[in-house]
């Protein structure tokens, strides 16, 4: 399941293919009890830092407190034993091993990459562009807020093992999809303006079905659903949006041709301000920003 808006909005893809990305590569090793992951970042460290000023650190505003905090990545977006598995007894930190070794490690250097050029990013290849594909399938379907349209849906707590079952099939269908249609990336920056930056959160993937009905209707207030994400990967009027820094976004066009637009096109103030205001309203634990003004 999906958090979608539905609203008024206006090189090749290269990943690894189909099941090769997603759990079957796991691995089968085992691991002591004391040695297993259990503090589970579902906000990956690298992808913070995109975020990050010249501290190092980020401004975050948790939902539960009054004043934003100013700290290290590695203190925000994680869960204890979200992804720990249990099987007969017992358990193992495949899951976040895979999201360290499949997806984590090849974005954080393009994540470097895109904070460092900003909009002189001019090309990106096709590997590139299936790693941040891969990024972004995880991040749809990783997170807490994914866990809870689960269990919404079934009316009842979700156990580990349950969640973590659903979400490999999730991110095995939605890497099927973009492997055999291969989605476009539309890059978009704040720049040259400076008064608005995009800040991300505990859920940083929008998924926004356009509506391009030039006539204005009741209806096109924007308004927030639950969808499955074979419906969404299937709608060519959807598209996956998150913010790569405080000056890159990217938007994932599902049914789309495989190409990249680049450099990135700016975005005006108003729709910058747009997109942050989803943000909020999606994220129930926390947004982050380079700077604490852009979360007032």
């Amino acid at each position: 399941m999906a958090q979608t808006f539905a609203g008024k909005e206006p090189r090749r893809y290269g990943g690894r293919a189909r099941d090769e990305i997603v759990c079957s590569e796991m691995g089968d090793h085992s691991k002591s009890a004391a040695s297993l992951k259990r503090d589970n970042h579902f906000l990956p460290v690298c992808y913070q830092k995109g975020f990050a000023d010249s501290s190092g650190r980020v401004w975050v505003k948790f939902v539960d407190l009054e004043k934003s905090v100013h700290c290290y990545p590695k203190r925000v977006g994680k869960e204890w034993n979200l992804y720990l598995r249990n099987s007969d007894g017992v358990e193992d930190d495949k899951f976040e091993d895979f999201f360290d070794k499949h997806v984590e490690n090849a974005f954080a250097k393009l994540s470097q990459r895109v904070k460092r050029e900003q909009n002189h990013l001019l090309s990106m290849t096709g590997k590139e562009l299936g790693v941040l594909g891969n990024f972004v399938a995880a991040q749809i379907v990783r997170v807490p807020a994914n866990k809870l349209c689960m269990r919404e849906q079934v009316g009842r707590e979700l156990a580990t093992n349950e969640f973590t079952s659903e979400m490999g099939k999730q991110m095995r269908d939605i890497v099927r999809s973009w492997t055999a249609n291969p989605p476009a990336f539309e890059f978009r920056t704040v720049l040259p303006y400076v008064e608005e930056r995009f800040i991300t959160g505990d859920n940083p993937v929008l998924v926004v079905v356009e509506n391009d009905n030039p006539t204005p209707m009741p209806m096109d207030e924007p308004y927030q659903a639950v969808a499955s994400v074979l419906d969404l990967l299937n709608d060519a009027t959807v598209t996956f949006r998150v913010a790569l820094s405080p000056y890159i976004c990217v938007f994932l066009h599902a049914q789309g041709d495989g190409e990249s637009q680049l450099p990135p096109q700016t975005m005006e103030p108003s729709e910058v301000r747009s997109f942050n205001e989803f943000i909020r309203k999606q994220c129930r634990l926390f947004t982050l920003a380079r700077d604490e003004e852009s979360l007032a």
